[in-house]
This record gives structure tokens, sequence and C-alpha cells, in this order.
């Protein structure tokens, strides 16, 4: 799993007020954690964090180790649970936290990525993706960043489901076995041939 660090600072600003961080460059966010006595109320810079979500895959599958400032400077890790963003400018407005031990396994949610390109598909098949992530429980340290699938071999009536998956060792997959990821279908046939056919005969008769 790949680890960031990123500075973080202990806000006393909250409710309404935090559009001032916004406007000194920070984004407010929060920290949670079960062994934590109550959650932190932070700001992190929004340079920082924007820098780690355009280099990463939005921060998904990273450690984050967060350098919190607060007269003393202590460490958290944690893991990006939730990013509220602006309806319509885009810009990140809220930063939610998952604070975690590493000595103890954590369910994740982690994209899947496809490699390659399905046989079927060449010959008029149709790729249909059911599922772009799956649910995970392992060791923060062995949270991988994404799951490949390979598609190269799927055929016309192909199918890749949960349980085919190849996880890295430490990794439980949580998802349903059962659940389709990725398929291959037959085109539709068409209609309109078959419709002109009907309506020849009709004026024939």
């Amino acid at each position: 799993m790949e680890q960031i660090e990123l500075n973080a600072f202990v806000r006393d600003v909250k409710g309404k007020k935090v559009k001032r961080l916004r406007a000194q460059g920070f984004i407010p966010s929060i920290l949670y954690g079960k062994h934590l006595e109550e959650p932190i109320c932070l700001m992190i810079p929004e340079k920082d964090l924007l820098k780690v979500l355009t280099s990463t895959e939005g921060g998904r599958g990273i450690l984050f180790t967060l350098n919190i400032q607060n007269g003393e400077s202590r460490k958290e890790y944690a893991i990006l649970q939730d990013i509220q963003f602006h309806p319509t400018k885009l810009n990140v407005l809220h930063v939610d936290w998952h604070g975690i031990s590493l000595e103890e396994e954590i369910e994740a949610t982690v994209p899947i990525v496809l490699k390659g390109e399905a046989v079927g598909t060449k010959v008029g098949g149709i790729l249909e993706i059911v599922l772009e992530e799956i649910d995970v429980r392992c060791l923060p340290i062995n949270l991988p960043p994404h799951i490949e699938v390979d598609i190269s071999n799927l055929n016309i009536g192909d199918s890749i489901h949960v349980r085919d998956l190849m996880v890295p060792e430490g990794v439980t997959v949580v998802t349903p076995p059962e659940e389709v990821i990725v398929t291959v279908v037959a085109p539709e046939a068409e209609e309109a041939p078959a419709e002109e056919a009907q309506a020849q005969e009709e004026t024939q008769e």
C-alpha cells in the first residue's frame, strides 16, 4: 500500500466560519477513529491535498500519515473516507478521514482496473462493466491501490465474477463471490430488416 505524508493543523474555526479557512487556502476536515476520545477538527493546505488527489486515484487505496500540528506535533494514520465537492465549481469543500491502527484489519473499497481488450468485442460483442470496485478486508499496510482484471480472453457470453479475482496475500474479499464484474454480451439483433420483410409481404397480399 502506498503511503503519503500530509501536514494538518488543528482548527478551532467551525460551522459557517470555515469559509474563511478556504479563502486562506485551507480545506476543513475531520478525523474520526475508534481509538480517539473524540473526532479531531483539522485543516489541510489545499495545494498539498490537491497535489495528492491528482497524483493518485483520488487518494483511494492510500495510507496517509497525518502530521498534526497543534503546538506540538503528533502522527495519526488514516485513509480517506469521504470528500465533499462544490456542486457546480467542483472544488473540494470538506474531507473526512478514518483514523486507523496499523495492527488492526480494516474494510475498504478498492477500484477495479480492467486490462486488455476482450476478444468478444472484436467480433461485435458489447463489453458491459457491472462492478467498478469491490470491498476488501486487510491490514492497512496490505491494502492494494486497485485490483487488476485481465479481460483479454472474454468472448461473447463470458463473464468474470468476484470469485475469479486474484488478490494479494493477506487481502480478503468481502463483496459476494457470485457478483459479476464484467461480461461480454451479444449485440442486439437488428429488427429493421425483419420489419421491412413483413411490410413487403403485407403489400403483396
